[in-house]
């Protein structure tokens, strides 16, 4: 199988004449601290679970793949939304969205009774386009445009600009930003005196992973953040080697939770300084990532949620006896790829992280009577 690639970095900024990014961060927290108090208003907080597993490596999961939409989107989506003031609430409000950012607005809307209209591309899971249905009922009107995530984004722009309406950005907001940063506050708050090693945080956008990165290294000085993306759509690489955010030419749609051409500006220029490393893994590697939560936990993450988990399992041996973060960002899976994935997750999986295979199984026997993965698969 193909090996991942990842690059170490080095943090010089400056020298290739960046900005500082000193007044972006302070706004973030800001962000972030505000809404310690505003968006338990809509939902309560995740758990922070200790994987049991033979790994070599002590694995830590944020579990937003159990919050009411099954992902962390309507942190930010909350946050941002609550801010309005009164004639921009009555006006509406405008977003693009693969799915889960479309779900954190529906369910927002709802809550603070504002009119919404969504966009999303073709490549939309029906799973989640009847999700955010249902989320927003009559407050929200889905609109279906393009094919990729930027397809989507271009009309939404369109829309706000004609329409006066605000335009929720699901990465280049920093009320967005700060309000996906919370559930890096609740790690810290949720595993007191535990000083953490590494964190693999997936990037699509890049505002969680950017948040989510600053808070951690305000915390935890010595931690290291290894930003994580899957093959066929590594725009913030992209961008980390071209000095700026770069359009890519076409994207990779498996992992659509994170599918987007071009980083965005926020993110792009908080990781820039916060990465340590950038590791792009396979498609394989994140099927494998998610047989092996289903094998050991009973867990089933949609690919992009369970993105920064494939890149800790590559890096399980070099991590040995070390405590690593990984977050399960959304578990909205599209059905239809299942087989697939199960599939690809049998022959997945560097030797390092294949899991002791009856250790695995009879860690979640318990759950499901040993069922096999690719048996539940085919269900």
């Amino acid at each position: 199988m193909k090996e991942a690639i990842m690059t170490v970095r080095s943090h010089n900024p400056a020298s290739a004449g960046l900005p500082d990014s000193g007044p972006l961060r302070q706004e973030v927290i800001q962000q972030m601290m505000m809404a310690r108090t505003r968006i338990y208003q809509l939902f309560q907080q995740t758990p922070l679970e200790e994987l049991e597993s033979p790994l070599p490596v002590r694995v830590f999961l944020k579990r937003e793949d159990l919050s009411p939409i099954h992902s962390y989107k309507w942190r930010g989506a909350y946050n941002a939304m609550a801010q309005l003031p009164e004639e921009a609430k009555v006006r509406g409000v405008v977003a693009a969205s693969a799915g889960n950012h479309a779900q954190g607005v529906a369910a927002s809307a709802r809550r603070l009774g504002i009119i919404a209209r969504v966009y999303m591309p073709g490549c939309a899971p029906m799973t989640k386009r009847r999700a955010v249905e249902a989320l927003g009922g009559d407050l929200v009107e889905i609109r279906i445009v393009g094919d990729t995530y930027d397809d989507a984004a271009s009309a939404s722009k369109k829309d706000a600009a004609e329409s006066g309406r605000l335009l929720v950005h699901p990465y280049d907001d920093v009320r967005v930003v700060g309000g996906q940063g919370t559930l890096a506050d609740e790690i810290v708050t949720q595993s007191p005196g535990v000083r953490y090693d590494v964190a693999f945080l997936q990037i699509g956008g890049g505002g969680m992973a950017a948040a989510s990165a600053l808070w951690l290294k305000t915390v935890y000085p010595d931690i290291r953040i290894v930003g994580v993306e899957c093959e066929g759509q590594a725009s913030m690489g992209a961008a980390l080697e071209a000095g700026e955010p770069v359009s890519l030419s076409t994207v990779d749609s498996f992992c659509d939770g994170t599918c987007v051409k071009r980083a965005g500006d926020i993110g792009f220029t908080l990781l820039n300084e916060l990465l340590d490393e950038h590791l792009v893994v396979t498609r394989e590697d994140v099927c494998h990532a998610i047989g092996y939560l289903w094998e050991t936990k009973r867990l089933l993450p949609e690919p992009a949620g369970a993105l920064g988990f494939a890149g800790l399992l590559r890096r399980a041996e070099t991590e040995k006896g070390n405590k690593a973060l990984a977050v399960i960002t959304g578990a909205n899976l599209d059905l239809s790829n299942l087989a697939l994935i199960a599939n690809q997750a049998s022959g997945a999986g560097s030797a390092e992280s294949q899991p002791d295979t009856e250790a695995a199984k009879g860690d979640a026997s318990s759950q499901s009577d040993g069922e096999d993965w690719s048996a539940a698969a085919a269900c």
